[in-house]
């Protein structure tokens, strides 16, 4: 029988316990045992276990516990027995170790048992970090045992960024649904705080969407260093079995309610890395209140021109046709036309730069000679002057309004992004008058990210609704002046092939200027999304087997509740996950690639106007700008029929998100 003290097993100075529970049918996954059934229940249990264990004997030099808590409670005449300091439950059975190891397919020696104990889960994590560090660690981490394949790099990252921040840190895995899948924190540190880290672990609203926030603000407030791990999942109901069955190679075949699977992986096989972003700087000069991008990690070294090109090699080779250059604000670096010139001219493939304010005609010109032929750039404003220089800083609006005629004097046929907030929604149709008068034929509407410093300032955000009335006053001026609104076409093409979120890590990625990957440029800078590290790893290395990227592919717009039975779910293709979880992570609900969409009231009432259109006409519109080819129901020019963003010639032009 296990002891909650005495020496440490072995001689390693970490330690690892998997937190569990007996495998009984009925006594575990009851939420999951509704849906499915207790057997089914508990075959799965054993599955989620058995991943958990197979992540932490990848780890080197730690030793390896169950903290196992025992399914009963005892009863009345026997609590007086089990004690005080077990919280009323009997904390391990009354078995020999090996034993109940054995049960768990582990074994003795290479594995040890704890209790847990402590009426509830806070309670008894914090416990277990003492009953642990009273051994004799130097660091623990505490892991949960219901997360499908989970990865087991993740557990040595955790140990890893506790030994990074020697003057205290804390290392949380984020779960999608608000939790947390790890816990890890060191000797010294738990020495120093754990008064401050009981209280938070206590008083943590456990089993909400707020979990890991709540542990991470005490912990932030008593001055610790939070690193967040990459993002993973875990099981605890029915909904959540496709991604666990996709996620599993073995999973059980009549898991779900009905029975049958779907297994592929989105974005499978991975033959091509299509678009690459390229984040080159975090640094910009504004400080724009609806920014998604607001870390200062300015005093981080930035990779070099050097780095950049042997990153642009390694896409290249990986069959990259068409990368985007962005911020901050790209013209804060040196090297950024040499870096243009490379992807163009050596490399000779198209580039799309996203910039803010001035470019005189000499840069203009510049641009257009580095570009040979094969850039885009496209600029930011935001409404008519008042609101764009109250949002950007006086004289931001007059800067890019000559901006955008230098660069059509070079035949850069610039784009204008716009993002769709509250005080922009009524200046939408003056707007798009002055950019076509100053010699763009082109303008992208961008949704807001609830990241950043957007959370901040909620006013700032508008209802769909809102959005949608704007946008199709915007569209009836563009067609007026032969604007295009190349969200419009961009939709409309959609219907000429079933879309299934967006093509994010699926056939395009982004780097940020440390050589962190990401599915999605939005996400760059947030730790919970990192996929890679090209200081450490070689690209393709990344790109087919990071377990961000796997997680990722793993997951579809019908697994949402709010998707699953929706009539233009194959064309909007549950739009953006970023934007979903984000919005989910600012109200403080369940977040990751689940959660809800918060623009539905814009994006379904257009497909649905676009779907009714085609039944009437039989054809689907026209899916492409002035300049380029029209696709129609019948599939000519196909190249349109593709999902994403710069599908081919036609489409360069055309974005389907940011």
């Amino acid at each position: 029988m296990a002891d909650d003290a005495g020496a440490a097993p072995g001689a390693a100075r970490r330690a690892i316990a998997i937190t569990a529970r007996r495998p009984l049918a009925g006594a575990v996954k009851t939420r999951l045992a509704a849906d499915v059934g207790a057997d089914v229940a508990l075959d799965i249990y054993r599955r989620l276990l058995k991943d958990s264990f197979v992540a932490a004997e990848k780890l080197r030099s730690a030793d390896r516990f169950v903290a196992l808590l025992d399914e009963p409670c005892v009863s009345p005449e026997d609590a007086g027995r089990v004690g005080e300091r077990s919280g009323g439950r009997r904390p391990i059975p009354d078995a020999p170790d090996e034993k109940v190891l054995g049960e768990l397919g582990l074994v003795a020696g290479r594995w040890h048992l704890v209790s847990q104990r402590g009426d509830h889960l806070g309670e008894r994590l914090a416990n277990l970090f003492d009953d642990l560090f009273a051994r004799g660690y130097s660091m623990v981490a505490l892991v949960n045992g219901d997360s499908p394949a989970l990865p087991g790099a993740y557990l040595e990252q955790a140990f890893t960024s506790l030994a990074e921040h020697r003057d205290g840190a804390l290392a949380l895995g984020p779960a999608a649904d608000g939790g947390f899948y790890l816990i890890a924190v060191g000797s010294a540190t738990w020495k120093a705080h754990s008064a401050e880290l009981r209280r938070a672990l206590i008083e943590a609203r456990m089993g909400t969407a707020t979990a890991r926030v709540d542990v991470e603000r005490v912990a932030a407030r008593a001055g610790l260093t939070v690193a967040i791990l990459p993002l993973w999942v875990d099981v605890d109901d029915g909904a959540d079995l496709p991604v666990f069955e996709r996620l599993t190679a073995d999973a059980a075949t009549d898991a779900r309610p009905g029975g049958g699977t779907s297994r592929a992986l989105r974005g499978e096989p991975l033959d091509t890395l299509r678009d690459v972003y390229l984040h080159v700087t975090d640094r910009c000069g504004l400080g724009c209140p609806h920014c998604y991008n607001r870390a200062d990690r300015r005093l981080a070294r930035e990779l070099t021109t050097e780095e950049w090109r042997d990153i642009i090699d390694q896409c290249v080779a990986l069959g990259t046709t068409s990368f985007v250059i962005i911020g901050g604000d790209p013209f804060l670096r040196d090297d950024l036309l040499d870096l243009v010139a490379y992807v163009s001219g050596e490399r000779e493939r198209r580039v799309r730069i996203f910039f803010n304010g001035r470019c005189d005609p000499s840069t203009a010109a510049l641009l257009a000679a580095a570009g040979h032929g094969l850039i885009r750039p496209l600029l930011s404003i935001d409404g008519d002057e008042p609101v764009n220089d109250l949002i950007r800083g006086t004289g931001n609006y007059r800067d890019t309004i000559d901006a955008i005629t230098n660069l059509a004097a070079e035949g850069l046929h610039p784009v204008v992004n716009t993002v769709l907030l509250a005080p922009v929604l009524p200046t939408l149709p003056s707007l798009a008058r002055a950019v076509k008068e100053a010699g763009a034929t082109q303008m992208h509407l961008i949704l807001p990210h609830e990241r950043g410093a957007i959370i901040e300032n909620p006013d700032l955000i508008p209802s769909g609704a809102e959005m949608l009335a704007a946008v199709e006053e915007l569209v009836a001026t563009a067609a007026e002046i032969s604007l295009t609104i190349d969200n419009v076409p961009a939709w409309r093409r959609r219907l000429l092939k079933a879309r299934d979120f967006c093509t994010a890590g699926c056939s395009d990625i982004a780097i940020d200027p440390f050589g962190k990957v990401y599915a999605c440029t939005i996400t760059c800078g947030d730790p919970a999304f990192v996929a890679g590290d090209l200081r450490r790893e070689r690209l393709e290395d990344v790109w087919r087997r990071s377990p961000a990227l796997t997680l990722l592919r793993a997951c579809r717009a019908r697994d949402r509740v709010e998707c699953a039975h929706c009539p233009v779910v194959d064309a909007c293709g549950g739009e953006c996950w970023v934007q979903a979880h984000y919005a989910a992570v600012a109200a403080g609900r369940p977040a990751g690639l689940r959660a809800p969409f918060p623009y539905c009231d814009l994006i379904r009432p257009l497909f649905e106007a676009f779907i009714d259109e085609t039944r009437r006409t039989g054809r689907i519109g026209p899916v492409c700008g002035p300049a380029g080819t029209c696709a129609t129901a019948d599939g000519a020019a196909a190249s349109a029929a593709a999902g994403g963003q710069a599908a081919g010639e036609a489409d360069y032009a055309l974005f389907d998100c940011i």
